[in-house]
Formats: structure tokens, C-alpha cells, sequence
């Protein structure tokens, strides 16, 4: 008897630490490939991909557009803290290139938010979650 329910409760907590285990929530996180748009200074929308990595020494990624008119752009400076995704690009513009800050908000699988240049120009970016 005493085997009998020694047994019933090894199984019960057993039960309990893996039913825990698959019940708990996964962290947000920003590694994936995002698709979707971004306005630009005349108002005309760009389609855009981000892609997100995760290595050793953080996080690491690049940011493209569909038509090839904008060359892919390495993310510097990224941070992803408290659903919030930082991070910066040297936007190629002829010979030279112009620093453009990046900020996103996560929720859920969209990461929404704005891009900001120098001059103080800003506007919309929007972005879901490629499955």
C-alpha cells in the first residue's frame, strides 16, 4: 500500500514539473525574418524585409528592400529590451550614406514603430512576423 502510493505521487509530481514545463510561456522575442513597409520622406510606401539573428555576441541582422533600389543594410547598435527593438542602418545615398535610427515596438508577431534621419524626418514602419 504504502509502494502503492509512493509511486502515485512520484507520478503526480513527475506530471506537474513537465505539464509546467510545456504550459510556460515563451519569451518575445525578435529573431525571425519581418516583412512589410516603411514610408518614406515623399509620402510612397517601400516594401521591406528585416531579418533578425541571434549569435554568441547578440544580436545581429539586415534590412533590404524588395525592389533592390535600397542595398541591403547591415543593423548596427541593436538592442532588444522590454519589447522594444533599437537599432540603426548607414542608408546608402549615392556615394555617401545617411545614419538612420530605427525604434520598434513587439506585440505579438508585428513589430511596429518609426525610423528617424538626421535632419529630424520621420515616419512609419510596419512589420509582421514571416511564418
Amino acid at each position: 500500500m504504502k509502494k502503492t502510493l509512493l509511486i502515485l505521487v512520484a507520478t503526480a509530481l513527475a506530471l506537474l514539473i513537465l505539464g509546467a514545463g510545456l504550459f510556460a510561456q515563451k519569451k518575445p522575442d525578435v529573431i525571425g525574418t519581418w516583412i512589410g513597409y516603411a514610408v518614406v520622406g515623399d509620402g510612397s510606401r517601400v516594401d521591406i524585409t528585416l531579418v533578425i539573428d541571434k549569435g554568441e555576441a547578440g544580436y545581429t541582422g539586415k534590412l533590404s528592400d524588395t525592389t533592390g533600389m535600397v542595398p541591403e543594410s547591415p543593423l548596427k547598435e541593436i538592442v532588444f529590451k522590454d519589447g522594444k527593438l533599437t537599432f540603426e542602418i548607414d542608408l546608402a545615398q549615392g556615394m555617401e550614406s545617411q545614419l538612420i535610427k530605427i525604434e520598434l515596438t513587439l506585440e505579438n508577431e508585428t513589430l511596429n514603430g518609426a525610423w528617424f534621419d538626421p535632419e529630424g524626418n520621420s515616419d512609419v514602419i510596419e512589420l509582421t512576423l514571416k511564418k
